[in-house]
């Protein structure tokens, strides 16, 4: 039986820590609804099953020691529910729930209600927990590459709101040492990157290792929810999305905090780190034109 079972395994944050437990010899139930979009690693299996189905998630959990845990959306404080009391039951070892910086900091958008009511979810099954609580990952920088390939050319609201912004990688990381560790039960672990970047200043890293002009135009903030309603976001993830990108203007996620390397032993990646990691992403669209 595998050791772990790692929820939305074939995201940026579930398939880092895939393959870093992979790699450090463990093995891992790499639990998602489209498996097969997985990298095919030793020690991991493919695992298909929905968290809204709880003896789907019952089955993934037996025979598993510890579970990460990635909900997400309207629905994820019911999956945090389902998951946890099956842990209980099965008598789960540790549980690492991902959740979202500013739970502990007063913050009461969409996104910050959804994972403080998984949170508690968790907590209240009595499976030792902890949290790990990142702000903006670096990735979303890559909702960009069809409008840069396009036209060389983004639009974005906040454009000028710095946040420290973190890579998932770093994130992954953390949870890595969490899920093999023994944190106290119940904490919470807030993540950021090293540094405060704006989207524009990303753009301009991203025009540098590019090497070619990236126009920046500023949306409202209305403008971009309905532009990802107009592509098909639900609007409730629309409107959580929108306010979350805002929290920096309350203060949250601005401030870098030194999480990654007290728990990793390591600095966590600039955004150039990740940008320059994940260049072909760019250059592949651009390709394509």
């Amino acid at each position: 039986m595998p050791d772990f079972l790692v929820t939305g395994a074939t995201g940026t944050v579930g398939s880092a820590l895939v393959r870093l437990l992979s790699a450090r010899g463990a093995t891992v139930r790499a639990m998602s609804r489209h498996p097969e979009r997985g990298d095919r690693l030793p020690g991991v299996e493919p695992y298909a099953a929905d968290l809204n189905d709880p003896e789907a998630v019952r089955r993934a959990l037996t025979g598993v020691r510890r579970v990460f845990l990635l909900t997400g959306g309207p629905d994820g404080p019911r999956q945090d529910h389902i998951v946890a009391e099956a842990a209980a039951a099965l008598g789960i070892d540790h549980l690492v729930k991902l959740s979202v910086l500013g739970i502990d900091e007063g913050a009461d958008d969409p996104l910050t209600r959804w994972h403080r009511e998984g949170e508690e979810a968790v907590v209240r099954s009595g499976v030792r927990c902890a949290f790990v609580r990142p702000g903006a990952f670096m990735s979303n920088a890559l909702h960009w590459t069809a409008s840069i390939a396009a036209a060389d050319a983004v639009s974005v609201p906040f454009a000028d709101l710095p946040v420290a912004p973190v890579d998932p990688v770093d994130i992954a990381a953390v949870a890595y040492h969490l899920l093999v560790g023994r944190a106290p039960t119940g904490a919470g672990h807030p993540v950021t990157g090293p540094e405060a970047i704006s989207p524009r200043r990303q753009i301009a890293v991203l025009a540098e290792l590019l090497d070619r002009p990236i126009g920046v135009t500023v949306q409202t903030p209305e403008q971009s929810r309905d532009q990802m309603v107009a592509y098909g976001l639900d609007e409730r993830l629309a409107d959580a999305t929108i306010a979350a990108m805002g929290s920096p203007l309350h203060g949250r996620g601005q401030t870098p905090l030194p999480t990654v390397e007290q728990i990793t032993g390591l600095p966590p990646r600039t955004f150039r780190d990740w940008a320059a990691a994940n260049l072909t992403a760019f250059t592949a669209q651009a390709a394509s034109r």
